[in-house]
């Protein structure tokens, strides 16, 4: 079910580590997770075709970790990779295996553990002789971390613990692999995979997950063209290019607050402790 909704991936991975002794609050948890599905049943992950020959693909990811996030102080990583305009096929949310020691170390296993599946897709494009545009793109919101990856003095004494997972990357950007670039929390999709989000951002991230970002966008284009051209019509809407920018603006934020895509209660919107 998650390899087809990512949206309660991070819910899922969430819920399963309370397998052992659960509680009342667990189940109830759970069937919050059903509950959103039984809401958003026309939800689904859009995986695009590449149909035109000349075209060269360029991987898109995007990678988040939380500290502290369990009981027993480990960290949680999400990730998820994508064709650029494509939306995603790969996606991650899993507790980590040790614990970390600072927000900064936690950010650097989850980039390691994204390199490696990232690379494997390379090569495999590389053996079936699929035409790629690289470096791979990966966005990351912790500065220090794009710091370190780009900078080799850059907090080196305080990153000694976990030079390994330092040097792997950095290994991977010299070979021009792989690009780590700074992006806003607020325009992270990861966070929809390591994070309990509860205000209008996470139907945005989970719509460009789900690869649905661009349908929603014809949608309403498709509603602005059907307008009234007439000057004198009342509530008219200017077609041009500007005007349709600030219908979409406005339609994309009512949307996000009224939408049947993110379920009230329990779920919130991705995450379930």
């Amino acid at each position: 079910m998650t390899k087809s909704r990512p949206d309660i991936l991070a819910a899922v991975s969430f819920g399963a580590t309370k397998s052992s002794h659960p509680t009342q609050a667990d189940f109830d948890d759970l069937m919050d997770i059903v509950d959103y599905l039984k809401e958003t049943p026309e939800k689904g992950h859009r995986i695009f075709a590449n149909n035109k020959e000349d075209q060269t693909l360029q991987f898109i990811c995007h990678v988040d970790a939380s500290y502290l996030l369990h009981p027993d102080s480990k960290g949680h990583t999400g990730y998820s990779i994508g064709i650029r305009d494509g939306g995603t096929f790969f996606n991650r949310s899993a507790k980590q295996s040790l614990v970390s020691t600072s927000s900064t170390h936690a950010e650097f296993r989850a980039i390691f553990t994204l390199v490696k599946d990232l690379l494997f897709i390379i090569y495999l494009c590389y053996e079936i002789d699929v035409r790629l545009d690289l470096p791979a793109i990966i966005f990351e919101d912790n500065s220090a971390v794009v710091t370190i990856t780009n900078d080799e003095t850059a907090y080196m004494k305080k990153c000694k613990h976990f030079m390994m997972l330092i040097n792997y990357v950095r290994e991977q950007v010299e070979l021009g692999l792989i690009n780590v670039t700074k992006v806003e929390g607020t325009e992270n999709d990861a966070d929809a995979l390591t994070k309990k989000i509860r205000d209008s951002s996470f139907p945005k991230m989970i719509n460009r997950m789900l690869g649905w970002a661009d349908l929603i966008e014809k949608n309403l284009l498709s509603e602005v063209d059907k307008k009234p051209d007439e000057s004198t019509a009342p509530g008219r809407v200017d077609s041009t290019p500007i005007a349709r920018d600030v219908v979409l603006a406005t339609s994309a934020n009512n949307s996000s607050a009224e939408s049947p895509g993110v379920y009230s209660s329990g779920l919130g919107t991705s995450g379930v402790t």
